[in-house]
């Protein structure tokens, strides 16, 4: 009914969420294997972003409305979950999007506490970083959450229009796009991924369109 994130494991295996409440998989054949309305007695309110980790085999799937993140094996059952509502350490306040960094961290965009918060592949809280505010390096609200192999951290902005990087303890490094239609600009962006030929594909929602990036390893003086 409303299809939001996407993932793959190593089997290839494809996992859909539907923030109506379900978790689709499906065979590398595109096969339907599975749908899941919970994660072990925790019933999906609204599933939406995902993320796969090799090292651990798990999904994480983030679950907006019940403000935590389910980690699940490849046979569908519960691992653990983490989270809960409210500002502290740990805490969510409606998550979206979720992001595996090749060092097995995972980073998650707190939406309505307008900053990324940051947790081991067992979910223990590694530290945050972001604020509210309207400068370079604040947050109004962040959405999709990406993490290069230097360890920059890309946040998309949907309020702001645009994307920001940021260090790994969140420090602000450099602001990318406006509200426009042109290359290099966007209009309410949301989905952000990273692959490992480091191309960054940004989900430009009401321009219509995915666009496509690529990190020059070492910055402006790297290799194309």
């Amino acid at each position: 009914i409303s299809p939001v994130g996407v993932a793959f494991d190593d089997s290839l295996r494809l996992y859909v969420t539907d923030s109506s409440g379900k978790l689709f998989a499906f065979g590398a054949d595109a096969s339907p294997l599975r749908v899941l309305e919970s994660a072990g007695s925790q019933k999906f309110q609204r599933p939406t972003g995902l993320a796969y980790s090799p090292k651990s085999g798990l999904l994480y799937v983030v679950d907006t409305l019940a403000h935590a993140v389910h980690a699940l094996r490849p046979d569908g059952s519960s691992a653990f979950s983490f989270g809960a509502r409210g500002e502290g350490p740990g805490q969510f306040n409606f998550p979206t999007h979720i992001f595996r960094s090749g060092a097995g961290e995972l980073f998650v965009t707190d939406a309505l506490n307008f900053r990324v918060a940051v947790f081991d592949e067992e979910g223990k809280f590694r530290g945050s970083f972001g604020h509210h505010g309207d400068g370079s390096g604040d947050m109004a609200l962040p959405k999709g959450v990406a993490v290069d192999r230097a360890g920059v951290v890309y946040v998309v902005d949907s309020m702001f229009d645009n994307l920001q990087l940021f260090t790994r303890e969140g420090g602000f490094l450099l602001t990318v796009g406006d509200r426009g239609t042109g290359f290099g600009e966007f209009w309410l962006p949301s989905g952000l991924f990273l692959n490992e030929a480091q191309e960054l594909y940004v989900c430009d929602t009401y321009n219509h369109r995915i666009q496509v990036f690529r990190i020059r390893d070492g910055g402006a003086d790297g290799p194309a």
